[in-house]
């Protein structure tokens, strides 16, 4: 069974009419100027052509503005699989709840033409093996800023949804929770280096004084690039798991 799966226009009518009925949570991500913001909300209608969202919130800050035209990257889980497509904002408003005749306040999107199926395996941690070496460079901005400082680490894990690195040095990169980077992953010979766009989430420091980094990839959703990335960090990914790597719990 292939790590991303293009779903027929049966199989995605089928999906989000799963995913209203079971109430299932919905992952949304945009991008404000130069920032990724990570939400949440859930399906609570689907038409013909339109999907109304339950307006997407984040945890102690205020709600993103949202108009006409504003693109969401939308996620969500159904059995083995992670659901991911794009949704272009077309109005916002009251909704009415399915469950009643109450009203929320909503956000009327574009049905998706296009959804993907990605297995949920992919978003496993799982332990890059002893006798792999992977290399991460990162830098502040994001994939497309042209690099000033930059920093590099070995990947001690990885997943479709982030990976935690170890700097090379004692020195830790000077970031806040948040920031986004540019990071650039070399997988070795048989795969091309991923290149995308990662939000820094915590960092410790071991009993050696050696500073470990976690990263959250954003934005794989958002673009043909950025799912050509995500098939190919869930093909390593799986690959690894099939060696006996996997850690409990995942990183999406």
């Amino acid at each position: 069974m292939p790590i991303i799966q293009e779903l027929s226009r049966k199989q995605l009518d089928a999906s989000l009419s799963e995913a209203v009925r079971r109430r299932v949570p919905v992952a949304v991500t945009c991008r404000v100027r130069d920032n990724w913001c990570n939400l949440r909300s859930q399906i609570l209608r689907a038409g013909a052509d339109r999907l109304w969202l339950a307006y997407p919130a984040r945890d102690g800050e205020p709600p993103v503005a949202m108009d006409g035209g504003f693109r969401l990257g939308v996620a969500f889980k159904i059995k083995h699989h992670k659901h991911i497509f794009n949704a272009v904002v077309v109005s916002v408003g009251e909704v009415r709840c399915p469950s009643g005749p109450t009203t929320v306040a909503g956000v009327c999107v574009e049905r998706p033409g296009q959804m993907q199926r990605v297995q949920r395996r992919a978003y496993y941690r799982v332990e890059v093996p002893r006798s792999r070496s992977i290399l991460a460079t990162f830098w502040l901005g994001g994939q497309h800023v042209q690099a000033g400082s930059t920093w590099e680490g070995w990947i001690t894990d990885l997943s479709a949804g982030g990976f935690q690195v170890r700097l090379t040095n004692h020195g830790a990169a000077d970031l806040e929770v948040g920031d986004v980077v540019g990071v650039r992953i070399d997988l070795g010979q048989e795969y091309e280096p991923v290149v995308a766009d990662a939000q820094f989430r915590h960092q410790t420091t071991d009993e050696r004084g050696v500073v470990h980094m976690g990263f959250q990839f954003v934005g794989l959703n958002e673009s043909a690039h950025g799912r050509r990335m995500l098939l190919r960090i869930g093909t390593v990914v799986c690959q690894f798991q099939r060696r006996g790597g996997r850690r409990p719990g995942s990183a999406a």
